[in-house]
């Protein structure tokens, strides 16, 4: 497709400031979409604030923090943790664990369930927290054709790190609907000259872009709240991933549905 620009607000659902200063940047249009967390203590309440809107929600999929909801089924809880404590090791970032792969596969199939309970439909997309979902076992046991967050795009990393970053996105890019590029808002934030910012938001008029931000981090926030970040989104050409379809046409959704059929 043509240029766009997804400005993803992570966490929602993981603390009450999250969830209050989403609803605010959705409302101001500082950010177009956010990735829901669930079984946490604010899931219900971001569920609840979401109610009624045109905000759309994919599935931060959470595989490296313990979940700290007040009703967890203990089955849920319990292979999450064991999830957690493996995927929580350096080494399980790049390598393939075949031991590990049925689990992880539940534990991603238990948290889409619990989205759509929560929030009555599929996530547009999904994304992890602490980025776990790009591990390899991770993100083989992803449904395919759902939209994916890809890894980010060429940041501080050597040419082995650009290597695995490019073969990432291309395996990303042939199993899901995903973005040209992807960037954390520090890059924006970080820009030295308003040249350096403009040049990066550009990329969504003939790209397709998403920016990373985290509202409850007061950093972010400030720039988001910002009339120069405002004006910027105003003039660009911005939306979600609900916009982007799947290889024959599917959009992200309804690969969800037949994967929980």
């Amino acid at each position: 497709m043509s240029g766009l620009l997804i400005v993803n607000a992570d966490d929602f659902g993981g603390n009450a400031l999250a969830n209050e200063r989403i609803v605010e940047c959705f409302a101001a249009g500082a950010i177009t979409s956010t990735t829901a967390m669930v079984y946490m203590s604010h899931s219900e309440q971001a569920a609840e604030l979401s109610r009624g809107s045109d905000l759309a929600i994919g599935l931060h999929l959470n595989l490296t923090q313990p979940f700290d909801g007040p009703s967890v089924p203990d089955e849920v809880r319990r292979r999450q943790a064991r999830v957690s404590a493996r995927l929580s090791k350096h080494r399980h970032r790049y390598v393939f664990d075949p031991a590990l792969f049925g689990e992880v596969h539940k534990c991603i199939d238990d948290q889409l369930r619990r989205f759509v309970r929560l929030f009555g439909t599929p996530p547009t997309h999904l994304d992890g927290h602490n980025h776990g979902h790009l591990g390899l076992t991770a993100l083989m046991a992803l449904p395919r054709g759902i939209a994916v967050r890809t890894a980010e795009s060429d940041v501080g990393a050597g040419p082995l790190g650009r290597v695995v970053r490019v073969g990432r996105h291309r395996l990303i890019a042939h199993r899901h609907a995903t973005t040209d590029y992807f960037f954390a808002i520090e890059r924006v934030r970080q820009a030295r000259r308003p040249a350096q910012r403009d040049s990066l938001l550009a990329l969504s008029r003939s790209a397709t872009v998403e920016i990373m931000t985290h509202p409850d981090r007061d950093r972010d926030y400030a720039l988001l709240s910002s009339e120069t970040w405002l004006k910027a989104l105003r003039e660009l050409p911005t939306g979600s991933y609900a916009q982007l379809r799947e290889r024959g046409g599917r959009t992200a959704r309804q690969a969800v549905a037949q994967s929980l059929a």
